[in-house]
């Protein structure tokens, strides 16, 4: 596992954030995001969604687990990258991508609010 760049994303929720772990007061909360590329090669337009695990801890969690996000909802987050696998025998990879959120900006009901870790 190694720890990777910043990140600053542009998404769309894929799964209601569920608190997975409280340890020491500390809270651990999950969700998936969709990130959908979409591009115009030669005339042809082609969209790519991926998946990506997001982690969020302490206040961000908090508010996070408070603001009530649905599937589908826009979201902005900014964290770290966290990048864990390798490749089998034929170079198949096995990547696991995750975000480590360090803030998340959530545009919902026309109004923006903003979540930043402490």
């Amino acid at each position: 596992m190694k720890l990777g760049g910043h990140i600053e994303i542009e998404c769309k929720v894929g799964s209601v954030p569920e608190l997975v772990n409280e340890m020491c007061g500390h809270k651990l909360v999950r969700f998936l995001i969709a990130v959908i590329d979409r591009r115009i090669n030669s005339d042809r337009y082609s969209q790519r969604t991926s998946w990506y695990t997001v982690n969020a801890l302490s206040d961000t969690a908090e508010m996070l687990l408070e603001s009530k996000l649905h599937i589908c909802d826009n979201i902005f987050v900014s964290g770290r990258w966290v990048i864990d696998g390798n490749r089998d025998v034929l170079g198949n990879s096995n990547y696991t991508y995750e975000i480590i959120a360090e803030s998340v900006s959530v545009a919902k009901d026309d109004c923006a609010r903003g979540y930043e870790v402490a």
